[in-house]
């Protein structure tokens, strides 16, 4: 029993001294008690300094600013009273005393309990999966971050994962501005102030019926973490497990080596594991290739070297597919070195597909016509996925390999599709919930990290990754059965959980999308080297090597073009469940997003919808382009947005016509129009703005 269930059922007897309860547990703390250490205030980079803001002083370029003195300048905090001509009028909130300073040397701050306002603003996508939803990068701070996604996504996130900084001394992670340092004497309350914070808001997001949280850790805080979570959520299911990351172990001095890290997995409601195949979690295996747990169909059209049809102009040729009924009609002949696309039959009704890449590089098939024909007749090649950006289809069949296995029996023929393809599934296949030690060459992080990172790059731009197979399977057994779950990242560093989640999308069809928040910190030695040269935090030059721009956001769009930065094929094979080339990519859809800072004065005066519509198109989940404002009203494939309650009746009518448009938002201070909205679509997700917008930030800091 609780102090809250004791308290209760005192007050059915005796209200007195149900008071009294009430009021000795108020001032005192239980469980895991520690020295709360919240920052006074936050620095908001990307927020432009008006008048009335509160700001630091930023030492002048080409010097080092000192946090670690008594006068921390991250703690002097002045009020933006009047600029002019780029010099700024400060007055000290504290002394009260005015003074001048460069515009350019100031930034932006906020009182850490106060409500902060974010918008997103677009700086990117990577289009190559059709319809399917977009993964998300989010570039920001990630406690605002997630105040802003529970104004999209309050309990309807499937799985969070995590791998927060682990809090060993070295210059990993920063507090108030600080790199917390061995030496602190309250480096472990400042570690669990930052992550109940973070967690406080992130419980929000989970689904409460069916979810799970995941955060990976070592054994520096494993302890105080698990007290945290069982705090955080006391009626959850907790278990811990073990993962051999290098079985030969990590030298520390005067210890032990180190050869494992945990994940404490938090789940909620029903959630429980998946059986899996037995073979990938065994704690003790060769290193052998473990059985798929989808048939893997490839791509017809190839890939890689030796692929353009200058190398094999044999393999160049149209086929013909039914768009309609999504069937392969015919396949043309092959087109000789000196003949145009254009000198080819046309066939009426029938679309010719080329081998021709999305740059509109010519390249080539994988078979000849006669044998493609063969495999067309047994039923198994299929029409795959269509790219809705690009306007093109692309051919998966099954190799020569995956006919064998069918011969074998090791593969069944479980039915046929309408379009005369094969339905099938691997047979007999040995399945059970994993154990809690996970190992064996697929959780190795440095085969599968760190030399996963260089094969991206050509070189070594991230610290420590995490195996990009120990990932995948450390979400899979929470996912595997819910093709279109929402996964978050909040400390998402390199990308690694994005990645992940194409590949299992990869491999069952699968709808699954990623939201990834990380920062665009730069190295500590970078730092300290780019202050010396006289740039700053806000440079282009300082930004361009920040962890989102320089890592995050070009691993993920490497992921799925399967180029390098610099546009070339990315050597090697994926691995384990499937094999196939890294440069194959993945046919799926990305976007990149800043978080900005707005006025709430702004917000309530229309003035910053172009900020907050990226939050919309999340809320209507991920399909689509972002809806910007028109006049009267706009309508995307999942929601639609009203401006000009006169067109009221013809915005009705429209999204009473597309079952598609879930969620529903309609501008306005009259509290009497969104109730009518309500009620004209009782089955919708109906939102006022931005009453909504604004009052889901301001929750956040109430709680």
């Amino acid at each position: 029993m609780d102090v809250n269930d004791l308290t209760s059922r005192a007050a059915k007897y005796d209200e007195g001294l149900a008071r009294d309860i009430a009021d000795y547990v108020r001032g005192r703390r239980y469980g895991l008690v520690y020295e709360a250490s919240k920052p006074e205030f936050v620095r908001l980079w990307n927020k432009p300094v008006v008048r009335g803001d509160l700001v630091n002083v930023l030492p002048p370029r080409g010097e080092q600013e000192d946090t670690r003195r008594d006068d921390n300048p991250f703690d002097i905090a002045y009020r933006l009273v009047s600029e002019d001509d780029g010099i700024a009028s400060l007055r000290d909130i504290k002394s009260g005393e005015q003074v001048e300073a460069p515009v350019e040397d100031l930034v932006a701050i906020a009182r850490f309990d106060q409500p902060i306002y974010c918008g997103l603003e677009e700086t990117g996508c990577v289009e190559s999966g059709g319809d399917k939803p977009y993964h998300v990068v989010i570039n920001g701070e990630n406690y605002h971050a997630l105040q802003t996604l529970t104004y999209a996504y309050a309990g309807k996130v499937d799985c969070i994962y995590i791998d927060p900084p682990y809090n060993t001394g070295a210059k990993d992670w920063k507090y108030n501005n600080n790199y917390v340092s061995s030496d602190d004497t309250y480096r472990h309350s400042k570690w669990l102030t930052f992550m109940e914070d973070r967690l406080k808001v992130a419980k929000k997001l989970l689904n409460p019926k069916d979810s799970v949280l995941i955060c990976t850790i070592d054994e520096k805080e494993y302890l105080r973490l698990g007290l945290l979570l069982e705090q955080l959520f006391p009626s959850d299911r907790i278990q811990m497990v073990n993962i051999i990351i290098n079985k030969n172990g990590v030298s520390r001095d005067n210890e032990f080596k180190r050869a494992e890290e945990y994940a404490f997995c938090v789940m909620i409601g029903s959630a429980t594991p998946a059986e899996m195949d037995t073979a990938t979690y065994s704690p003790f295996d060769d290193g052998k290739d473990t059985k798929p747990q989808k048939v893997r169909w490839e791509w017809l059209l190839r890939g890689g070297s030796n692929s353009l049809r200058t190398d094999r102009p044999n393999l160049f040729y149209p086929i013909y597919i039914d768009e309609n009924k999504r069937t392969i009609e015919a396949i043309g002949q092959v087109l000789k070195l000196d003949e145009a696309i254009e000198d080819a039959p046309v066939i009426s009704g029938l679309r010719a597909l080329w081998p021709i890449r999305t740059d509109g590089t010519e390249a080539t098939w994988r078979m000849q016509p006669s044998s493609l024909q063969k495999k067309i007749d047994k039923g198994l090649v299929r029409i795959g996925a269509y790219d809705k950006k690009n306007d093109r289809y692309s051919i998966v069949y099954l190799a020569d390999v995956q006919e064998k296995r069918i011969a074998k029996g090791d593969i069944s023929i479980c039915g046929k599709r309408d379009d005369g393809s094969l339905v099938v599934e691997y047979a007999n296949q040995k399945k059970s919930i994993p154990t809690t030690v996970w190992g064996g060459a697929a959780f190795s992080a440095g085969e599968y990290g760190s030399r996963l990172i260089t094969s991206i790059f050509n070189d070594k731009r991230f610290s420590f990754p995490k195996s990009f197979y120990a990932t995948e399977l450390t979400i899979a057994p929470f996912v595997l059965n819910k093709p279109n779950a929402l996964i978050l990242d909040f400390f998402a560093g390199s990308g690694t959980t994005a990645h992940s989640t194409m590949l299992l999308n990869k491999l069952d069809g699968g709808h699954r999308r990623c939201i990834c928040v990380t920062n665009n910190e730069v190295s500590a030695d970078e730092a300290k080297a780019m202050t010396k040269r006289g740039l700053r935090t806000g440079d282009p030059e300082w930004e361009e090597r920040g962890i989102a721009r320089y890592v995050t956001i070009p691993r993920v769009t490497a992921a799925i073009t399967g180029r390098t930065p610099e546009g070339e094929p990315i050597k090697g094979d994926y691995k384990f469940t499937d094999e196939f080339p890294m440069a194959e990519g993945f046919e799926e859809n990305a976007v990149f997003f800043d978080l900005t800072y707005l006025e709430p004065s702004v917000v309530s005066a229309d003035l910053a919808f172009d900020e907050i519509a990226p939050i919309l198109w999340l809320r209507g989940g991920c399909r689509g382009p972002v809806l910007h404002r028109k006049p009267g009203y706009v309508v995307g494939e999942t929601y639609a947005v009203l401006f000009d309650y006169g067109r009221v009746r013809q915005f009705i009518d429209i999204v009473h016509d597309d079952e598609k448009i879930s969620h529903v938002f309609i501008v306005t201070d009259v509290k009497s129009r969104y109730r009518g909205m309500c009620a004209e679509f009782p089955d919708r997700d109906v939102a006022q703005l931005y009453e909504s917008y604004l009052r889901s930030f301001e929750i956040n800091v109430e709680e």
